[in-house]
């Protein structure tokens, strides 16, 4: 079955609204934006057209489990490479959630999972530490990412890996301090989640320089 990009979970309706009223100064930023306008960016891997691909996160972070924090980037980042990358059928997260449960899979075992749900290619996000605080007043999201790609039908050979590197958000600007735990962590794993998504298709350099300037203000 295809996994299309029209399905949107409810709780992304606010990640949309809150990037869709961002306000903040523009100054520099905007005059940034002007000059870059239209030129893309290019996948650093571009091996899943066409492919039948299997997102699967895991996650070592204490605090958040795989009915948490791991399905939600499962789930945003499968949405998005389906309307990103051409060709793509992505296999939906609970198909993958129900052959973990049926096998018992608990192992960072990415070539197993492939092959059991016959993926061509399988997406695995291996989560390290992760905190949507910098202190105990500011919000800044920090995560230890390792993102890499398993060729299923050339062995499970590991074809892409981009990290362990840390996704900082906001990157430049300084922590948010007017929010709360949930606006600025559903802004964080939208942004997080478009990070990860934008390895495998081109895009436009604009969305990447707007993203911390919706966060200035």
């Amino acid at each position: 079955m295809r996994y299309r990009s029209a399905w949107m979970p409810a709780g992304w309706g606010l990640v949309l609204l809150m990037l869709a009223t961002s306000s903040g100064c523009l100054g520099l930023a905007a005059q940034l934006m002007y000059v870059i306008k239209g030129h893309k960016s290019p996948a650093q891997f571009k091996g899943l057209e066409g492919q039948r691909v299997a997102v699967v996160c895991v996650s070592d972070a204490a605090a958040y489990g795989p009915d948490t924090l791991t399905y939600t980037i499962n789930k945003a980042v499968s949405v998005k490479l389906a309307g990103g990358v051409r060709k793509i059928t992505v296999i939906p997260p609970t198909e993958i959630e129900k052959w973990m449960d049926i096998n018992g899979w608990s192992e960072h075992n990415f070539v197993e999972i492939g092959r059991g749900l016959k993926a061509d290619k399988v997406v695995a996000v291996e989560v390290g530490s992760y905190s949507i605080r910098e202190g105990s007043t500011l919000y800044k999201g920090r995560t230890n990412l390792t993102v890499s790609v398993y060729d299923i039908r050339n062995g499970g050979q590991v074809v892409y890996v981009d990290g362990p590197q840390e996704y900082t958000f906001p990157q430049n600007g300084r922590p948010a301090i007017q929010t709360t735990d949930r606006k600025f962590e559903t802004l964080y794993l939208a942004k997080l989640t478009d990070h990860i998504a934008r390895l495998f298709f081109d895009h436009d350099m604009l969305d990447t320089v707007a993203e911390d300037a919706t966060m200035i203000e």
